[in-house]
């Protein structure tokens, strides 16, 4: 690792720690934070102090819904429903994904979270509505404030201004999990890193690699001109990397020259493969630049020296780590104490998240009574409701039933209270 110039030492004196997503960097006290669009699965943006905003937003897009005609569903509107939400307070709006849409859907939350505001979106199919509309529902439940300087000893995701504890019982498949976060260098301005971690792509070819398309630009810049100006890059680094845990990366340390209006920067990236399935190593992309002012690479000379730029690289880069957890809390019987709250929804087709007693959150009596019992892990199954008899199925004493998948709301953990509650709901049977 490169030395810290005297100037660099005073920049590093006081560092910090910011977790992002599953992990956490240091970076020097006085860097600012700039925080990406995050996606868990669903996207979740959060606006410091935008609660109001938001709520005018969810007002313009339901209006928006409503006044534009869906081509090839009879010029009906594109506004599907919306649902409101007491905790947090905000709405749930469904409306088609756009005028000539199918069957996909747009599907955004949007909520009042003291005074900031959080939008979470998706762009499901239409079957899929139930399960994405539980989804958001869970996420609002899971999701809390976070101090910009919390690290969270939870399993989760760090974000901006909040935290996304995980689900009490995972699902089949690891979340899908996109973070982007991004370091301004209060002493060097110009100087701006990023990091963009997201589920590795298992198709992933060679042609994708960091090392191939920088080949094949050289190549390019190469047939172009034999004096063509990039071609004078210089390297510093360039090759396998590893940090920490993640062992697959490749980095590229490099500078450009200096061209007409242009000054030269550096500009260094690294590519880490991941490993599928584990959300501890995932695809990451890094990167740094110098030279920056207006969103603009080259606008300005860079205030770092070759070496100092390096320097900054490593030291911030080799502190990316794991956010260390602790394990979930058990009883004195061993085992897991409720983490879902009550109220916490799941679709069909899903993993039952907490033992206890759940409730379809549709209108109408299932057969056999509104509440069921689940244990954790279980697949929840459709909600089976008792139909219309006909004149020959009341003379037999049949009641049809039909299958619907449905939104499951958990609404007690006490076994004996909720079984006395269960009870109490369960409907008289009918006079034939």
């Amino acid at each position: 690792m490169t030395a810290l110039t005297p100037r660099l030492q005073t920049a590093f004196e006081k560092t910090k720690t910011v977790c992002f997503g599953r992990f956490m960097v240091d970076v020097p006290e006085s860097a600012i934070v700039a925080w990406g669009h995050a996606s868990m699965v669903l996207g979740i943006d959060f606006y410091q102090g935008g609660a109001n905003a938001v709520m005018v937003e969810a007002m313009e897009f339901s209006k928006e819904l409503k006044a534009t005609e869906a081509l090839y569903h009879d010029n009906i509107s594109m506004f599907i429903t919306e649902e409101d939400s007491i905790q947090p307070p905000g709405r749930i709006i469904t409306g088609l994904e756009s005028f000539d849409a199918l069957n996909g859907l747009q599907i955004k939350g949007y909520y009042r979270w003291g005074e900031d505001g959080l939008v979470v979106s998706a762009r499901p199919l239409r079957d899929d509505l139930a399960e994405t509309v539980a989804e958001i529902k869970s996420i609002t439940q899971r999701l809390r404030s976070r101090e910009e300087h919390e690290i969270p000893m939870e399993p989760g995701n760090c974000l901006e201004y909040s935290f996304l504890r995980d689900k009490a019982v995972a699902d089949a498949e690891p979340p899908i999990e996109h973070v982007r976060i991004g370091f301004r260098l209060k002493e060097f301005p110009d100087t701006h890193l990023s990091i963009y971690i997201a589920p590795p792509n298992p198709y992933n070819a060679e042609s994708d690699t960091l090392e191939w398309q920088l080949e094949k630009l050289e190549k390019e810049h190469t047939a172009e001109s034999s004096n063509h100006p990039l071609l004078k890059t210089k390297y510093f680094r360039r090759g396998p990397r590893q940090i920490h845990e993640w062992s697959n990366g490749w980095e590229a340390l490099s500078r450009s020259p200096d061209q007409p209006g242009v000054h030269g920067i550096h500009d260094f990236v690294m590519d880490v493969k991941g490993v599928l399935k584990d959300v501890y190593k995932p695809y990451a992309d890094i990167k740094m630049q110098t030279g920056v002012a207006d969103n603009a690479a080259g606008a300005v000379k860079p205030s770092l020296t070759d070496d100092e730029a390096v320097a900054v690289w490593d030291r911030i880069t080799s502190s990316i780590r794991v956010r260390p957890t602790t394990a979930p809390g058990t009883t004195a019987a061993g085992s897991p104490t409720p983490r879902e709250p009550l109220g916490a929804v799941a679709a069909t087709g899903k993993r039952c998240p907490q033992d206890g007693w759940w409730e379809p959150t549709e209108t109408g009596l299932p057969q056999g009574g509104r509440r069921e019992k689940f244990k954790a892990g279980q697949t929840l199954p459709p909600l089976v409701m008792a139909g219309p008899q006909s004149w020959w199925q009341k003379i037999r004493g049949e009641r049809p039933a039909f299958s619907a998948a449905t939104v499951w709301k958990l609404v007690a953990y006490d076994d004996k209270a909720a079984a006395t509650n269960a009870a109490a709901t369960k409907s008289p049977e009918r006079e034939n």
